[in-house]
């Protein structure tokens, strides 16, 4: 049954299934809690290796609210209802794991409130969370970054369109998707995560150009772990078992 909390004047929803240790689930732009966790199996594997699942849909996303003020979506928001999760019921500290955008924001959250947490897996972002996120580099790659982010086709292009409409479909707003992506991607560097204690793991398709390799984003990250999931591009490698068999291995290390 969805559950929801307020986080800043915003309706967010979220999932609370199983028993035992806290895990944040932070899902990947455009997808919701559903596709990116429950569909692919991670409610049944880490609910069954003991674990309390917390996934929560992000702004712009699934059945949480859907601003279109590009304000709304900076790393202290977006990433930071996390915190705001953890309060709302009263949890002190949890594991974190998120994946694409969720693992961006995972990576935010590990080098700002990483005391927050036992341990933080982030998936689906490697080395392309390093380099400049600016319109320049968005609009090579095929979104095209508009003041007037609210038109309904602001961020279509021929590649584009089914993933906006079949977020529309969910109930998405191609308005708050392009916000999303305009104030919920910023660069970090090495120099972000000099003082991080928490253990870290970052884990990367063989095939994901989209993310890049997670090996420089682990060498930035004091202590960090990297693992390539073998042969699976950026959308493959979520449901992947090597995948789902290598966050157990990393989490239960550090119990």
């Amino acid at each position: 049954m969805t559950k929801f909390f307020d986080a800043e004047g915003h309706r967010m929803a979220y999932d609370d299934v199983g028993d035992g240790e806290p895990i944040v689930l932070l899902h990947g732009f455009a997808a919701d809690r559903r596709l990116n966790w429950r569909l692919p199996g991670w409610y049944e594997v880490l609910t069954g290796a003991g674990y309390r699942v917390l996934a929560l849909d992000a702004r712009g996303h699934g059945q949480s609210s859907k601003p279109s003020d590009i304000e709304a979506y900076r790393p202290a928001g977006i990433a930071g209802d996390a915190l705001r999760l953890l309060d709302h019921l009263k949890i002190r500290k949890a594991c974190l794991l998120g994946y694409s955008m969720g693992g961006r924001n995972a990576a935010w959250l590990l080098a700002h409130h990483g005391r927050r947490f036992r341990a933080v897996v982030i998936g689906g972002a490697g080395l392309n969370l390093l380099a400049p996120a600016e319109a320049r580099r968005w609009a090579k790659r095929g979104f095209p970054l508009t003041a007037d982010n609210a038109r309904t086709e602001s961020l279509a292009i021929p590649a584009m369109v089914p993933l906006y409409h079949r977020a529309v479909r969910r109930g998405g707003r191609t308005g708050a998707l392009a916000a999303c992506l305009m104030g919920a991607f910023p660069n970090m560097a090495r120099r972000d995560f000099a003082r991080v204690k928490t253990p870290a793991l970052v884990a990367c398709g063989g095939k994901d150009t989209l993310s890049g390799s997670p090996i420089p984003l682990a060498a930035s990250i004091p202590g960090a772990r990297a693992v390539v999931i073998p042969g699976r591009s950026h959308l493959g490698a979520v449901a992947d078992p090597f995948f789902k068999g290598a966050v157990l291995g990393f989490l239960g290390s550090h119990s």
